[in-house]
């Protein structure tokens, strides 16, 4: 994008906008045009915020943001988001910071790109009514995760590693040899037998995390679909339970082969059609790779393997009593949490046992890690505010600013001296104007927050020297890039030519 506004000798920040406004088939986004409707935060925009929210205070009267940021808009044109009324406020010490609790981590959905590829497993519970009475079965069903496609089904009183089995055989008796298989994590999906028949034919288990909606949602609607197709099953008579079993496989196995007649959406082709497309074998090995790549990021890190090290050490240190779904849910939970705030809940959860003794338990030490964390993170929310909008930090980096400008040279002055050495042919001129360029470029970050801002300016600047080629803006842009490394910025800058 830098190449194509010097060629079209078009500003950067204007191309980036033309850019980010269109998608990538060109077509322009709708977005509202709030253009002129903005405030920009200065330290008189601080001063009047500060000032209208202590008059406010001194009323007795509480601030709550939507309708401050109102009032500051109506009295004195301010225009401002609720959130940076808020962090104005968080930054003189006029309101508390607050920040949101932890959301579970992000789930990578799996990639679906070839049929027979990766296919998943669940059951559920029907029932067949025998004069009124419900007789339970238990339908392991097999479904295509890219086609749709009902594979195969078993049905049994349980989920249990046999009905697994059988339906996985009955699934490569008519398709083949999936890749992989998506299932939950029950004990007929996880068993011993399970994962040896799946090692001995090559099959890779992906089992899906607890409350993923990414997760083993392909069964679950194939599911959701067969019920409300079927409808309920009543016998008015009395007849063995072998007769109920039989009338059960009819219907599944009728539902099955009438849902691979039907497209899913607005695919052409049917399941069964979308199963016998050819697939190479250079894309089944990738889908594998990328499966084992799904599967290998799984694997928890050493940080949260040490969080939860640290916790089954504190169990056995206090000899506390922990069933197995308590710890289990303990060792996920704490994952969420910083490692440093655990150590400090630690801390504070031994001295409140050895101060009464009952509070040794695992919901007492999480509401002491949950109050930790939350004060860590409200504590760095509010050190971000005042970095940015305290009034006193906002007014020393202003005279720091002037103070600056006035003695450093301006990025025009930078350029020029850059351009100059582009076009000297003796070395060591343009070794000398080179390093003075370097030296006005560290005078002058010293006035810029961020070094972000002081680049663009610099590729802007370099835009309007039409007379230079490519390379040469190239190159420049390069030193300049060097120079606005802070690493970099003491070393010589003869390398570089």
């Amino acid at each position: 994008m830098r190449e194509a506004a010097w060629l079209l000798h078009v500003s950067f920040s204007v191309l980036n906008d033309w850019d980010r406004g269109f998608d990538e088939n060109f077509k322009l986004f709708k977005v509202p045009d709030n253009r002129g409707k903005g405030s920009r935060i200065t330290i008189e925009t601080v001063k009047t915020i500060v000032r209208a929210a202590e008059e406010f205070q001194s009323k007795g009267r509480r601030i709550r943001i939507k309708s401050f940021a109102a009032r500051l808009a109506k009295d004195h044109d301010l225009h401002l988001s609720s959130r940076k009324v808020q962090e104005v406020l968080i930054a003189n010490d006029l309101f508390r910071a607050r920040t949101r609790k932890k959301r579970p981590k992000y789930y990578r959905s799996l990639r679906k790109e070839i049929p027979n590829g990766l296919v998943s497993l669940d059951g559920s519970k029907v029932a067949v009514r025998l004069d009124g009475e419900p007789e339970w079965f238990n339908v392991e069903l097999a479904v295509d995760v890219k086609t749709f496609a009902h594979t195969a089904f078993s049905i049994g009183d349980e989920e249990t590693s046999e009905g697994v089995i059988e339906t996985l055989e009955g699934h490569r008796k008519e398709w083949g040899d999936p890749l992989g298989m998506l299932c939950d994590h029950k004990s007929g999906n996880l068993s011993e037998a399970t994962l040896d028949y799946l090692r001995s034919n090559n099959i890779e288990l992906v089992p899906a995390g607890p409350s993923n909606p990414k997760g083993n949602g392909t069964d679950e609607g194939a599911f959701s679909q067969l019920k409300q197709a079927l409808g309920p099953i009543r016998l008015d008579l009395s007849s063995p339970r072998s007769l109920a079993k039989g009338v059960l496989e009819h219907l599944v196995s009728l539902y099955v082969k009438m849902r691979n007649r039907i497209p899913v959406k607005e695919n052409p082709f049917t399941p069964c059609e979308g199963m016998k497309a050819p697939v190479s074998e250079g894309k089944r090995d990738r889908e594998r790779r990328h499966l084992k790549s799904h599967i290998a990021s799984k694997v928890e890190s050493e940080e949260d393997r040490m969080k939860v090290e640290r916790i089954k050490k504190m169990l056995d240190l206090l000899k506390m009593d922990a069933g197995p779904e308590e710890l289990r849910n303990a060792e996920r939970t704490i994952k969420f949490y910083g490692l440093t705030a655990v150590k400090a809940s630690e801390e504070a959860f031994v001295k409140a046992v050895n101060r009464k003794p009952e509070r040794k338990n695992l919901s007492y030490f999480f509401g002491i890690l949950r109050r930790i964390q939350q004060e860590r993170d409200d504590a760095a929310y509010g050190d971000y505010c005042r970095r940015r909008y305290n009034e006193e930090v906002m007014q020393e980096l202003k005279r720091q600013q002037e103070d600056c400008r006035q003695e450093k040279h301006s990025v025009k002055e930078i350029i020029k001296m850059l351009v100059q050495s582009a076009k000297m042919k003796i070395q060591y001129l343009r070794e000398v104007a080179e390093r003075k360029a370097r030296q006005w470029t560290e005078g002058l970050m010293k006035s810029y927050a961020y070094p972000g801002s002081l680049k663009k300016r610099f590729i802007e600047a370099l835009g309007g020297f039409t007379e230079l080629s490519l390379e040469q803006k190239e190159r420049i842009s390069g030193l300049l890039e060097r120079f606005l490394e802070p690493e970099n910025s003491a070393g010589s800058v003869t390398r570089f030519s």
